[in-house]
């Protein structure tokens, strides 16, 4: 994709048809990269904007890849170019673009319980969870383990083939949860494109912003309006949510099923405004292609442990 001077529009359509052919995932988000990487700010800004107004399913996809790129400590968008991105968004009023590149703290802290232990768990190691959590086929000990909600754990839990979407929207909505644990459904590439998982990740008000508003683009327009009257959620999520359900009014399509739980409500979403928080400097959002790198933790865990 050329830096020269055209229109952002047809530039945003041809950059969602080029993304739209590759796996979704780490390969997009770095294709996305580097396709933004390769124009200055000015014109990246241009780019991503003109995403923001389209309704279209493959813009939309493309503009959550994007998010992807931003959330990743990817060399071809260095923190200069997405800070010179940021003030441009600024300075031209396009807060859709400035709240893909903010950071705050999650709307309610998260506090460790003081519940006792699962007498069911109390006695098993951490590698001995992390393996039973991967492969075990009993829906009461994989209940339990999602109740305890360690992130490690969570993150071994998402790649069983047993799990049920309606067992995962669970774990999404289930709060108090720690952040960590709400990344790790972030990062999976099996879940986060769901509907009704990205909305039930999007609504827990212990979720980071950062990556709640990346999953915006994921949804309905009937979710965004949903998620922008919920005053549970971070007033730069729902603002974000608000602005994207208005230009794709009329251009959504139907529905997808969601089994998120709960009901919307309250003030109407706030318009987006200049946070002081600080420009993202990135997280690692790759999806299940970084579950490669756990393969042997269960075995050194267990031998950590003295159980092997």
């Amino acid at each position: 994709m050329s830096s020269a001077a055209g229109d952002p529009g047809d530039a945003a359509r041809a950059l969602a048809q080029r993304l739209a052919a590759l796996e979704e995932g780490r390969i997009r988000a770095r294709a996305a990269a580097r396709a933004l990487g390769a124009l200055d700010p000015e014109r990246g800004l241009a780019v991503v904007a003109a995403m923001t107004r389209e309704g279209g399913v493959e813009v939309r996809v493309a503009l959550a890849a994007v998010a992807q790129a931003f959330a990743d400590p990817d060399p071809e968008l260095p923190y200069g170019w997405r800070a010179e991105l940021y003030s441009a968004a600024v300075r031209d009023g396009a807060g859709e673009v400035g709240a893909l590149l903010l950071s705050p703290p999650p709307l309610r802290a998260f506090e460790e319980p003081f519940d006792k232990p699962d007498k069911r768990l109390a006695h098993l190691t951490l590698g001995h969870k992390k393996a039973f959590a991967r492969s075990n086929r009993d829906p009461d000990l994989l209940a339990r383990l999602a109740a305890e909600g360690e992130p490690v754990v969570v993150r071994e839990l998402l790649r069983n083939p047993q799990l049920t979407e309606a067992f995962v929207v669970r774990i999404a909505a289930r709060r108090p949860c720690r952040p960590q644990t709400l990344r790790c459904l972030f990062e999976s590439r099996r879940w986060r494109t769901r509907p009704a998982i990205a909305l039930a990740v999007a609504r827990n008000p212990y979720t980071e912003p950062e990556l709640a508003v990346k999953l915006v683009p994921l949804l309905g327009r009937p979710d965004m309006v949903e998620l922008a009257r919920d005053a549970t959620v971070h007033p730069l999520v729902r603002g974000f949510a608000e602005r994207m359900a208005e230009r794709g009014r009329g251009r959504a399509g139907p529905r997808p099923p969601s089994s998120a739980p709960g009901g919307s409500g309250g003030r109407a979403a706030a318009p987006l405004q200049e946070p002081s928080q600080r420009v993202a400097q990135g997280g690692d959002a790759g999806g299940d292609e970084d579950e490669q790198r756990h393969e042997q933790d269960d075995e050194a865990d267990l031998e950590h442990d003295g159980h092997t």
